[in-house]
């Protein structure tokens, strides 16, 4: 691997992707891009994608794939996995059967609990890591997608992956993604899926807004007790997370301005959405744990019940 530049493959080229994909070109990496929409493929390969918010930047065209096979042959140093966690497994065990090079990492950049053991389980430990992030971003064309908010990400740190570990971190940074590496990224984990459960799965339910939801004091006071309810579960667990946790995931919130969580943009659009790797999954640890989580229950079958009904 170039000692200066990395290869990096991505895996999905939606909102995240797309943010990651400018930003790590603007900074002279090399980026190959796997995206199954040909609309969207076709677009990328000629365009110059742009950023604006509170991130900025203007990158393309891109090497743009919507066969694994021909990522793969491209041999990336790291592919970032920017899918929905509900429609990853699959397109990894595709990626597997195209045998990519043993040296290469998979980074899940994905919302929700436990989603790079997705990565584990195909590819093994030692190629897997987790990225938690705290990024809202929506696209306003075919070409600019728009930042509201981009606070310092979390990088898994295992010492079996250690020297690429540093290398995708200098690379963030200095590409300007405030990132930092930590061995507690399970916890980081949990504190996001909590925040993901409480705004996004509410706001997927009352089709509200970051900043409507939370200005509003009925819904509010649902988000708070998610948020609550939640905390328990994680103390249960043994997990780092206090109980004034809750006046940090407030306050965190609060910034999300008027910012649709993309669980609500799935619903709006009839997609499956994510709440199996947030609500469902705090939900079945707690009955694991014996804790009560009656308002994360709810929301969490209210929100397949409107899945079912997108079917």
């Amino acid at each position: 691997m170039d000692q200066t530049k990395t290869h990096y493959g991505i895996l999905g080229m939606g909102s995240i992707g797309t943010v990651f994909s400018v930003l790590l070109k603007q900074a002279g990496h090399r980026v190959s891009v796997l995206e199954r929409l040909v609309s969207r493929v076709d677009y990328i390969r000629g365009h110059l994608l742009k950023l604006s918010g509170e991130l900025t930047g203007e990158a393309g065209p891109f090497e743009s794939y919507t066969e694994p096979k021909d990522l793969i042959r491209e041999n990336p140093d790291v592919i970032l996995v920017c899918t929905k966690s509900c429609d990853s497994l699959s397109l990894l065990n595709e990626i597997r059967k195209c045998a990519p090079k043993d040296s290469t990492v998979f980074v899940s950049c994905q919302n929700g609990l436990d989603v790079e053991e997705q990565i584990t389980e195909v590819f093994g430990a030692n190629r897997g890591l987790r990225m938690v992030l705290n990024l809202g971003c929506a696209p306003l064309s075919e070409n600019e997608t728009q930042v509201s908010f981009s606070f310092v990400h979390y990088l898994s740190l295992k010492d079996s992956v250690g020297s690429i570990t540093r290398k995708i971190h200098d690379d963030f940074n200095a590409a300007g993604i405030k990132t930092k590496l930590t061995k507690e990224y399970r916890t980081e984990a949990f504190k996001k899926a909590i925040l993901n459960s409480a705004m996004g799965g509410v706001c997927a339910v009352t089709g509200m807004r970051m900043k409507e939801a939370m200005e509003h004091p009925e819904i509010s006071w649902m988000i708070k007790e998610i948020i609550r309810e939640a905390i328990t579960v994680a103390q249960a667990m043994n997990l780092g997370i206090p109980t004034e946790y809750l006046d940090e995931a407030v306050a965190y919130l609060s910034k999300g301005g008027n910012h649709k969580p993309s669980m609500l943009m799935d619903i709006e659009n009839k997609r499956k959405t994510e709440n199996e790797y947030h609500c469902g999954r705090i939900y079945n640890l707690a009955k694991e744990h014996g804790v009560k989580v009656p308002v994360i229950q709810t929301i969490y079958y209210l929100i397949r019940r409107l899945e079912s009904q997108a079917q």
